[in-house]
C-alpha cells in the first residue's frame, strides 16, 4: 500500500547490504549488543525533528529502516521505498558507522523517486557536507547542524517555490547549483532551551510497536536528552564542545527543564517503558538545575518505570550520589562513568581531567550506597601504548575485585569500547597530531570505501603516535581477552561461557592475522572466503575445528 508524506526521516543500517554481504564485525558487535553492529537505534534528534514538523502541519514519519531490515526477514527495501512517496527523503548520517548504509539508501531513494529531494543530515554529514554533494550526485543537499528549523524551512520553501530558489532560501543547507558550484547558506540560530522540542513522540515512528522494545532482549526502554551540547572537549568525541561550536553553531548547551523531563517520564510510563536512559550529565546545568530536578521528582511513584540510567562526566561527591539515590526519579538508579584510560596522563590528554584516585572514590561511594555503576573505557586512544594499556587492565582487575570484597556482585561493571572509527568532527579529527592521532580516513569517501570491506580490520580509521593500524586492532583483541578472563575470575561468567567467549576471541585473532591474505585474492574469491568465515563463526564446532587447524599451521 502506497503511503504519502511531505517528509520522511530514514534511519539506515550501518551496512545496506548486510543480508547479502558476509560481514565480520568482530569486537564492534559487542559495543552496543542490544542494537547490534547495524546500530539499529536512531538518534533521538529524529524524534524532535519529526515532532517539530508535525506540530506545524507537515505530514512526516520516521522510518527505522535498520530495525525493519534486521527483524522482518522478508522485508524488501526497494519495494518499501518505492511505495513510500515523499517530497523530501531525509536520511540520517549522524554516526560515521552509517556512512555506507546512508549513502546507498540515498542512492535508492533518488533512483526510485528522481523528482523528490534527497538530503542527508547528522553530525557526520555536517562534517563532510561539501564533499557529499560534490561526489554523490544523487544527494541533492546536506542539512547541516540541528535540523528542526532547516527541515521545516526547506519543506515550506519547496511547497512554494522551485528547487533552486527553495535551496537558496533555506538555512543550514549545502547543495550544488545548476553550474555545479557548491553553495552553503547561513547557519540558523540554535535554540537556547529544549523545552519546545519533543523527544517522546513515538507515534511518529514506524515500526511503532517495536520502537520502545528491543528486538534483541524484549526490554522496553527509551532515551531522553538532558541537554543538547557539551561543556567538555574529549579528543575523540564528535559531540564535544568544540565540535558543537565548529559544526553546529552551538556555543553552550541547551537544557531541557526538569519539569519537561518529568512530563517525558510520565508519557513513557503510560507507554509501559521500564527503563529510561538520561544521557548527558545533569551537573552541567549547575546547582539550581540539580535542585529543581530533585524537587520535581520527589515522592514520585511510577507504574512501569523501574530503572533510570544517568551519566557521570566526572567523579561525583558522596553528597550528590546520596541525593540521586533518594531523588525518587526511579526505583533503581544506575550510573555510568567513562574514565577511558587507566593511565592518568593518557586520560588527561584525552580530555578527562581527573585521576584514578578520584575515580576510585566515586566507585567506593557508589558501592557503599548500593548504586550500580558501570565504568567504561576506550582502547587505543591517542598517546596510548601497551605499557599504559596494561595499567588499564590492572585497573579493570582492581575494579572488578571490589564486587567480591564488598559482596555486591553485579553492582560494579567494567567494559570497553573499540573505537575503530574516529568521530568526524571531533577535536582529534580536526587536529590529529595535537591529540596523538594519525588519520587513515580523512574524507567521507575513505569512510564509505573502508566500510565496504567485509572485515572490521579495514574499518579502523586511524593510527596513534605509538600504534599503527595493525597494533590498534591487536590492542582491542588483547583487551577483549583480558577483560573476559577477569570477568570469569570474579564470577561474572560461568566456566562454559568463559570457554565460549575465549573461543570466539581466538577465532577473531587468527582471522585478524590472516585476513590480509584473503583480501589479496580476486573479488569473487574474497566473497566466498568471507562467507565461509561467517558460517564458521556461527557454529561452535566449526569454530573450534578452524582454530585447531589454523593453530597447527602457525
Amino acid at each position: 500500500m502506497t503511503k504519502y508524506f511531505d517528509v520522511v526521516l530514514i534511519h539506515p543500517p550501518s551496512f545496506h547490504d548486510f543480508r547479502k554481504r558476509p560481514i565480520l564485525p568482530g569486537p564492534i558487535d559487542r559495543t552496543v549488543p542490544i542494537y547490534t553492529y547495524l546500530f539499529i537505534m536512531f538518534p533521538v534528534g529524529m524524534i524532535s525533528m519529526a515532532s517539530f514538523l508535525d506540530e506545524k502541519g507537515v505530514k512526516v514519519r520516521v522510518f527505522n529502516l535498520a530495525e525493519k531490515m534486521l527483524v522482518e526477514k522478508g522485508f524488501d527495501v526497494e519495494e518499501f521505498i518505492s511505495n513510500t512517496l515523499a517530497q523530501v527523503y531525509a536520511i540520517g548520517l549522524h554516526w560515521s558507522i552509517h556512512t555506507e548504509g546512508a549513502i546507498e539508501i540515498a542512492r535508492i531513494c533518488k533512483t526510485l523517486h528522481p523528482d523528490s529531494v534527497v538530503v542527508l543530515g547528522g553530525l557526520t554529514a555536517t562534517c563532510f557536507a561539501e564533499e557529499i554533494v560534490q561526489k554523490f550526485d544523487f544527494v541533492d543537499a546536506v542539512v547541516k547542524g540541528e535540523g528542526e528549523i532547516p527541515l521545516y524551512e526547506l519543506i515550506r520553501n519547496l511547497q512554494k517555490y522551485d528547487v533552486s530558489y527553495a535551496f537558496c532560501n533555506t538555512p543550514n543547507l549545502t547543495f550544488r547549483d545548476h553550474d555545479g558550484k557548491i553553495i552553503s547558506t547561513e547557519m540558523s540560530s540554535v535554540v537556547s532551551v529544549l523545552d519546545d522540542l519533543d523527544f517522546v513522540r513515538l507515534d511518529l515512528v514506524e515500526p511503532i510497536e517495536r520502537t520502545i522494545t528491543s528486538p534483541m532482549t524484549g526490554a522496553k526502554l527509551w532515551n531522553i536528552p538532558i541537554c543538547r551540547g557539551c561543556l567538555l572537549n574529549c579528543a575523540s568525541c564528535g559531540g564535544s564542545k568544540y565540535s558543537y561550536h565548529v559544526l553546529l553553531n552551538r556555543r553552550y548547551p541547551a537544557f531541557r527543564s526538569p519539569r519537561k523531563i518529568f512530563e517525558d517520564f510520565a508519557r513513557l510510563d503510560e507507554l509501559g517503558v521500564k527503563s529510561v536512559f538520561l544521557f548527558q550529565d545533569p551537573r552541567m546545568g549547575g546547582r539550581a538545575y540539580l535542585n529543581d530536578l530533585f524537587n520535581v521528582f520527589k515522592g514520585t511513584k511510577w507504574s512501569n518505570i523501574k530503572n533510570v540510567g544517568i551519566e557521570l562526566f566526572w567523579p561525583a561527591t558522596r553528597s550528590y550520589l546520596t541525593k540521586l539515590k533518594n531523588s525518587g526519579i526511579a526505583e533503581n538508579i544506575g550510573l555510568s562513568i567513562s574514565p577511558e584510560s587507566g593511565n592518568d596522563e593518557v586520560r588527561k590528554k584525552h580530555g578527562r581531567y581527573y585521576t584514578t584516585d578520584d575515580l576510585l572514590k566515586t566507585v567506593d561511594n557508589c558501592m557503599m550506597l548500593g548504586i550500580p555503576l558501570g565504568v567504561f573505557f576506550m582502547i587505543a586512544l591517542g598517546f596510548e601504548n601497551y605499557e599504559t594499556l596494561r595499567e588499564t587492565w590492572i585497573l579493570w582487575e582492581k575494579l572488578l575485585a571490589k564486587n567480591i570484597s564488598n559482596r555486591r556482585l553485579g553492582k560494579l561493571s567494567v567494559d570497553f569500547g573499540p573505537m575503530i572509527l574516529l568521530d568526524p568532527g571531533s577535536p582529534a579529527f580536526f587536529h590529529p597530531e595535537k591529540h596523538g592521532y594519525k588519520l587513515i580516513f580523512k574524507r567521507l569517501e575513505d569512510y564509505y570505501h573502508g566500510l565496504k570491506y567485509n572485515h572490521w580490520k579495514y574499518w579502523i580509521s586511524y593510527e596513534t603516535l605509538y600504534m599503527n593500524r595493525f597494533t590498534v586492532g591487536k590492542a582491542i583483541l588483547d583487551s577483549w581477552e583480558t577483560l573476559t578472563t577477569l570477568r570469569w575470575k570474579v564470577g561474572f561468567l560461568t566456566e562454559r561461557d568463559y570457554e565460549i567467549e575465549l573461543m570466539r576471541i581466538r577465532f577473531e585473532k587468527i582471522v585478524y592475522d590472516k585476513i590480509d591474505g584473503v583480501f589479496s585474492k580476486k573479488p569473487e574469491e574474497v566473497y566466498e572466503l568471507c562467507k565461509e568465515l561467517v558460517q564458521i563463526s556461527r557454529d561452535p564446532l566449526l569454530t573450534w575445528s578452524y582454530i585447531m587447524t589454523e593453530s597447527e599451521e602457525l
